[in-house]
């Protein structure tokens, strides 16, 4: 993970021999960077992730709200024994969950990707929301990046809410995300 504000470039050879993959598997990651707009390719430089702007936090906040309402407008199916579990291991390993520790925050927000987008029903609502998902990470990881304390408690609050859903209601677990994740941003 680069800091926030540092250019990053991804050289397809470097990736390669970083992940000791072939180029085409690179390649289709890279596109898939593309398509949820996390990367920009540019001819003759590499693909450059694309800078997040202050000015668009509230829009991107307020467009992750809208795709989570729209999630709640399909007939979700209620959660199984094992993704109700997860949920419970999440709460817990984000109650372990240190300030610094980026990498914990990343995985935590992973997991909890992993989760909702399996829940939703629609291949492109899903999609939309992944793309929308990472971007709210990107803004998370800024804010831990420059007060660690108040991105943990935030991640904390967030997951500990989540936490506290109807066991097995998968709606109710959209509008706990709904809450924890855009009330306290005020959206």
């Amino acid at each position: 993970m680069a800091p926030p504000g540092e250019d990053l470039i991804l050289h397809e050879t470097t990736l390669t021999a970083q992940y000791g993959m072939s180029r085409t598997p690179i390649r289709q990651i890279l596109q898939r960077l593309a398509y949820e707009r996390l990367v920009e390719t540019k001819s003759g430089v590499g693909t450059v992730v694309v800078a997040m702007a202050e000015d668009n936090r509230n829009r991107d906040l307020v467009t992750h709200r809208g795709i989570l309402q729209a999630v709640l407008l399909h007939q979700l199916p209620p959660l199984t024994i094992a993704q109700h579990s997860d949920i419970l291991a999440l709460a817990g390993m984000a109650s372990m969950l240190e300030d610094e520790d980026r990498d914990l925050h990343y995985d935590l927000r992973n997991r909890m990707h992993a989760l909702l987008a399996e829940v939703i029903p629609d291949p492109i609502l899903r999609d939309t929301f992944s793309a929308s998902f990472w971007r709210v990470v990107r803004w998370h990881m800024q804010d831990l990046a420059s007060d660690k304390k108040g991105a943990a408690e935030t991640l904390r609050n967030l997951i500990r809410h989540i936490a506290g859903y109807t066991p097995r209601d998968s709606t109710d677990l959209f509008r706990c995300v709904i809450d924890g994740e855009l009330a306290p941003a005020g959206i």
